[in-house]
């Protein structure tokens, strides 16, 4: 087996993007964490704005009554009927499906597209429905509009870009009867103007605030699964991972495969040179361990204080043991310094490497135990070398059952 593995980032959804003039944060893992949450918090709201502009669509048939034909009220309420149904119908299929990273640009596109529609049969049918109306129900009409560009304010104003065009494509037809039809209303088209731009600098702010709380959750949750210190995988973003390599090995019948290794006599280490020497020796062997370690799926963590685990799924022991062996010579070839009374004149770790198959008897818990049981020989072993764990068949449930038979 080729020893290979993974260089860890944040775990996050799609591919390099470009965003709006505010941008999400910055990095690829950043800006695809930010586009699953700005696509699903599109969706977790879109059935609010569809229904209100329902409601809206139906005010202004209910208000133009009086000088509206039936025909022509019956044909206004049904095509926002029928716009309201396909967006509800999006928001479903959108909740019911597990939607891949590298189709949330086309699952935003659908949302801001069903909206900049809406916005679109507003502009133009409500000038429609009012262009031969007095001019008080002219002026009733554009409040209702109003009201039907906020609802979907929430939503839109977070992209800024398909806000902006919902503003245009709504307002842009009644302004133009405002101030050009045959009988001008210069009052209402300044009314339409002053709240295209309060709502179009109210959703720039919006925007930068949406924006600055996502990035301020998306370094909450760095924290709490990563390393300040060396920037790998913490002790809980371990154990999170092991639990669901462990269930999909068990459903493939494959192996997990676990290095522990740490620093030898790191404590002499940090007594000779002082524990900021110490700190930048951790930050340089996990450094030099993803350089090595870059396989999809792998994991590098930092599980206490100079003790370090590679997880690597569905790898055998044999695959495990190489990598290991990489591993430990990539630090010794580092050539660091050690303190003058320790056993090795360069830094050096020992490894201890354990490979088990999941079965109804076999935890994950029995690979942590197992590959710390070869570390603890590696040290007894006189240091800076690997040592296995029991083989999987060994250390399956029917093999010590048989070992125990045999007495």
């Amino acid at each position: 087996m080729t020893p290979t593995a993974k260089i860890l980032t944040h775990k996050a959804l799609a591919d390099s993007l470009v965003v709006d003039s505010a941008g999400p944060p910055e990095g690829d893992a950043s800006r695809a964490g930010y586009l699953r949450r700005e696509v699903v918090d599109l969706f977790r709201r879109g059935m609010s704005p569809a229904l209100l502009s329902l409601l809206c669509a139906c005010g202004l048939a209910g208000l133009l009554s009086p000088r509206l034909s039936a025909t022509a009220a019956a044909a206004w309420v049904l095509a926002h009927l029928l716009i309201a149904g396909g967006r509800l119908l999006l928001v479903v299929r959108f909740k019911r499906q597990r939607v891949g990273d590298e189709l949330l640009v086309r699952w935003r596109g659908y949302y801001t597209n069903a909206a900049l529609v809406t916005g679109l049969v507003w502009g133009i049918g409500s000038v429609l429905l009012v262009a031969r109306a007095p001019q008080v129900q002219q002026v009733l009409a554009w409040v209702v509009l109003g009201a039907a560009i906020l609802v979907e304010f929430p939503a839109l104003a977070r992209l800024e870009r398909a806000f902006l065009w919902l503003l245009s494509a709504a307002l842009v037809a009644p302004l133009a009867l405002a101030l050009l039809g045959p009988a001008p209303l210069p009052a209402a088209a300044g009314a339409l103007l002053l709240l295209a731009c309060a709502s179009g600098l109210a959703g720039l702010d919006l925007r930068r605030t949406y924006i600055d709380g996502l990035q301020m959750q998306m370094e909450f949750a760095r924290l709490a699964r990563f390393d300040q210190l060396t920037g790998l995988a913490n002790r809980r973003y371990f154990d999170e991972t092991l639990g669901g390599e462990w269930q999909r090995a068990l459903r493939l019948n494959g192996e997990v495969a676990l290095l522990i290794f740490d620093v030898d006599e790191f404590k002499r280490y940090n007594d000779h040179f002082g524990h900021p020497e110490g700190d930048a020796c951790l930050r340089r062997l996990a450094a030099a361990v993803r350089q090595v370690v870059h396989r999809p799926g792998d994991l590098v963590a930092r599980i206490g204080g100079e003790e370090f685990a590679v997880l690597l799924p569905l790898t055998n022991m044999s695959g495990a043991t190489a990598v290991a062996e990489m591993v430990r010579l990539t630090v010794e070839r580092m050539k660091m310094a050690h303190a003058p009374e320790a056993i090795h004149p360069v830094v050096t770790i020992s490894v201890g490497v354990a490979s088990l198959r999941p079965d109804a008897g076999c935890l994950s818990d029995d690979l942590i135990k197992a590959a710390d049981a070869a570390l603890y020989e590696a040290k007894h072993a006189g240091r800076n070398c690997v040592m296995s764990g029991p083989t999987d068949e060994e250390a399956s449930p029917a093999a010590r059952r048989l070992r125990e038979a045999l007495g």
